[in-house]
């Protein structure tokens, strides 16, 4: 999996978010899965618990997480927190 088909993933869950995928370079022969950086901004997270932003990008994800997708590191704002 790379960064675009991650933002894809993304995107249909989250439409009018604005979305940056960074796919990051890891050396651990224990894992075979790819590890992002997700950095999401979005009035959909107004009002939202910095877990349940997290659950939103997982489930889009889905079953790629622990298979195609080892880590992913998620930051998700809203555009006033994002703007401070």
């Amino acid at each position: 999996m790379d960064a675009q088909q991650v933002e894809s993933l993304i995107r249909e869950e989250l439409p009018e978010a604005e979305i940056e995928v960074i796919e990051e370079e890891h050396e651990d022969e224990r894992s075979e899965g790819a590890h992002f950086g997700v950095v999401l901004v979005s009035d959909e997270f107004e009002g939202m618990s910095k877990v349940d932003r997290h659950r939103v990008v997982h489930d889009a994800l889905g079953d790629s997480i622990g298979g195609e997708i080892h880590a992913v590191e998620i930051r998700a704002q809203t555009p006033d927190e994002a703007e401070g």
